[in-house]
């Protein structure tokens, strides 16, 4: 069988993890293991499960030292944020082993003589859960804690850039109490295999986040009546009001930019300024991302690491580039850290001003540490925006004023809108999902939503009179 192997991004010279790659006769063998033990694990009684579950988080908080250097070495991500990310990878577990006793039906009053209805919330069966490399943990928690909680068996897909992570992951479960077969992994990059995977005639819903790209071919790749649930690209803008802290807005915003490398979905891509504060945000900003440092994930000094991959860096670059090409200035930048490894994957945060409207830089996608300044005359402006937009994920507003916030609440046509907060972080368990072609299905994850995509509703009729 093939190697996988996975690269440190601040060394790339270091090997971190190898494993086997799948290729699609594995995939439709790990696919058949998880649908024969579905009859065992979903009949099991909830405690069992919920049992189960807490384990995987004993599990994941003794290790989570261990785990939390392997995210940083295998991704690029702080230290400090690695950490932060297991620990909130604990509390998904935790949370799920309440979900466990959480899939409830209902009843309702009798229609007929002697005859009660009530309804039951039963498994799916094998849920496929293909997540991406920026949360390697964290988000594959999301989706496998809920899915095992509930009854169904899953089969989890980590992202070939950090397939050490994935691999702990299951460990942890299996030695917390969840049987092997009930949580399979299937490990690589043969896009053969992802189909194969998600086309298996025993796969009854595939849960997904990742890019644009690869969620179309996931669709052509999943069977007809087969439940999905796609977590896509970001788009997403922050306003900053004329009456706000510009201080704390600015820092808000640069950490909502810059954090993680701005690797994330929920990044903030652009901020849109009132025209009358512009000005003076931007020097505020352009002073904080001037501050920063880029480095080595265990470097106590560094505010950002590497992306993730030579490609992420590479494309990022050609984007700044193009930018300044096309008239854009670079307000603000930071550096690069003593003593960093030049053959790393390094991008400098960078704040961007007078870039073309018609650019990728303002319309598209950034996942990555640029952030462009729009100035704009007020709030109608900056919703006409962000309610134009197709990937309508996430948004922000800065500002003093209630009013203005509670519209900006009502008429966001986003997922998750935050008042005076950073477009990226979010809690365990309220929902999560975007508008538009931000998601693909009608299910958003998180808490006690979780459960809608992961079970379906059975009516009984049932006549005591017969």
């Amino acid at each position: 069988m093939r190697a996988l192997r996975s690269y440190n991004p601040a060394n790339p010279s270091e090997l971190v993890t190898e494993v086997p790659a799948a290729g699609p006769a594995d995939a439709a063998e790990a696919v058949r293991s998880a649908q024969s033990a579905f009859a065992g694990w979903s009949a099991a009684p909830a405690g069992k499960r919920a049992e189960a579950l807490h384990g995987a988080a004993a599990q994941l908080a003794a290790e989570s030292a261990e785990l939390a250097e392997l995210i940083s070495r295998e991704e690029g991500k702080l230290l400090g944020a690695a950490r932060t990310e297991v620990a909130k990878t604990v509390e998904q577990f935790r949370l799920a082993a309440q979900l466990a006793f959480l899939a409830e039906g209902s009843t309702y009053p009798a229609e007929s003589a002697g005859v009660s209805a009530w309804t039951l919330r039963v498994p799916l069966g094998v849920v496929v859960a293909i997540t991406p490399w920026n949360f390697p943990l964290s988000l594959a928690a999301r989706k496998i804690a809920p899915a095992l909680a509930a009854g169904n068996t899953v089969v989890f897909k980590p992202s070939p850039v950090t397939p050490g992570a994935g691999e702990r992951l299951a460990a942890a479960c299996h030695r917390g109490g969840v049987p092997e077969e009930a949580l399979r992994v299937v490990q690589g990059d043969d896009p053969e295999a992802m189909a194969a995977l998600a086309g298996a005639p025993e796969v009854r819903a595939v849960t997904f986040t990742g890019s644009d790209r690869t969620g179309a071919a996931l669709h052509r790749a999943v069977r007809p009546g087969v439940r999905v649930q796609f977590e896509l690209g970001g788009h997403n803008a922050a306003l900053v009001c004329a009456d706000a802290g510009l201080p704390r807005a600015a820092a808000e915003v640069a950490a909502g930019a810059f954090g993680l490398t701005g690797q994330v979905c929920t990044a903030t891509d652009r901020v849109l300024v009132d025209r009358a504060v512009a000005a003076e945000f931007t020097e505020l900003l352009a002073d904080l991302a001037a501050k920063l440092t880029a480095g080595r994930g265990d470097d106590p000094a560094g505010a950002m690491g590497p992306a993730a991959t030579a490609a992420q860096r590479d494309r990022v670059t050609a984007l700044l580039d193009s930018a300044t090409a096309a008239g854009a200035k670079i307000a603000g930048q930071g550096t690069l850290a003593p003593g960093t490894d030049p053959a790393g994957h390094w991008l400098l945060p960078t704040v961007l001003t007078d870039v073309p409207a018609d650019h990728p830089a303002i319309t598209g996608e950034i996942f990555g540490p640029l952030l462009s300044v729009v100035p704009i005359d007020g709030p109608d402006q900056a919703l006409a925006e962000i309610n134009a937009d197709d990937h309508r994920l996430v948004t922000a507003v800065h500002t003093r004023d209630l009013a203005t916030a509670g519209r900006f609440v009502r008429e966001a046509r986003c997922g998750l809108v935050k008042v005076n907060e950073r477009t990226t972080g979010n809690g365990v368990a309220p929902p999560f999902g975007g508008w538009g072609a931000s998601s693909s299905g009608a299910f958003p994850e998180g808490g006690r939503t979780a459960l809608d995509f992961l079970t379906d509703t059975k009516t009984v009729y049932c006549n005591v009179l017969a």
